[in-house]
């Protein structure tokens, strides 16, 4: 049997950090929403456990997101760890659009399905992807969420409609760890996030993580400079260093003109139906 899935991306619409928990972790109040920029996830037939994947920069032993997600499922299933797994890096790392989470999360879905656990497992894999990393529980589920506690709590909301967004990527990437260390801010997160509210025009809203990013990475400041002088409608994702933007006419040319050592990727927001035909075997034979 070979099964292959894609694990899309995330970017944070809005991301509020509030105080640091009793575990360590900052509380943070988050919307995230998915994108159609994907890395993809093969399973083959083996009867060990084998990884590999295209992009040398990646680890490929334990310390793997993807190979920790395995055998911490297989653990829990009580069965052994076996199949040839293959990962096909599209997300750029360190970038803020939670890559390797999406890659352990994804990973969980399709091999509940490789190794046939039945849909009944899915209802072990909140808790098995909350261990695994605090972005990890929102690549089970995909399309707009908000996101709670450390990350762990995630409640679905309504889609938005399909919006075309323009990321732009630092030749950088950024340490989501050094951020959250520099990160000196509010005690109290707020109750409602600004792009919930309705006269919030924009795509995307606040990030409290900002600051420390420019802290932790000076450069950043030349790229979102020159974001700021085409749009007002952009954000950083999450820690960094990726600026998300909404779409515009002549954007991706002007902004390649100016930075032509950053990555510049078109794509677009997913409905939590696509994200799921995309990533989850067991919903996708479902439809």
């Amino acid at each position: 049997m070979r099964l292959s899935v894609e694990a899309p991306a995330k970017i944070n619409r809005e991301l509020r950090v509030g105080r640091i928990r009793g575990d360590g972790f900052h509380e943070v109040f988050s919307r995230m929403v998915s994108i159609d920029l994907a890395d993809r996830l093969t399973a083959e037939e083996s009867n060990e456990l084998e990884f590999s994947c295209d992009d040398p920069n990646v680890p490929t032993g334990d310390a793997n997101l993807v190979v920790h997600a395995a055998r911490l499922l297989s653990e829990r299933a009580g069965i052994a760890p076996c199949g040839k797994l293959r990962l096909e890096k599209k997300i750029p790392m360190g970038g803020g659009l939670g890559g390797g989470s999406a890659d352990a999360g994804v990973v969980l879905l399709l091999l509940s399905r490789f190794w046939d656990l039945g849909p009944g497992a899915e209802t072990w894999l909140p808790e098995l992807a909350a261990r695994l990393g605090s972005d990890v529980p929102f690549f089970l589920t995909g399309g707009q969420a908000d996101v709670t506690g450390r990350g762990e709590i995630v409640t679905p909301v309504e889609d938005s409609p399909a919006t075309a967004l323009l990321l732009l990527v630092p030749p950088f990437p950024v340490s989501t760890a050094a951020v959250y260390r520099a990160y000196a801010g509010r005690r109290e997160l707020p109750t409602r996030l600004a792009v919930a509210d309705p006269a919030h025009r924009g795509l995307l809203g606040p990030n409290d993580l900002a600051p420390a990013v420019l802290e932790v990475e000076p450069r950043m400041e030349a790229y979102l400079s020159s974001v700021a002088k085409l749009t007002d409608d952009f954000a950083i994702s999450g820690s960094g260093a990726t600026i998300a933007l909404a779409a515009l006419p002549g954007a991706r040319e002007e902004l390649a003109r100016r930075h032509p050592d950053a990555r510049l990727f078109s794509c677009r927001t997913l409905t939590r139906q696509e994200y799921g035909l995309r990533s989850n075997p067991l919903r996708a034979a479902a439809e």
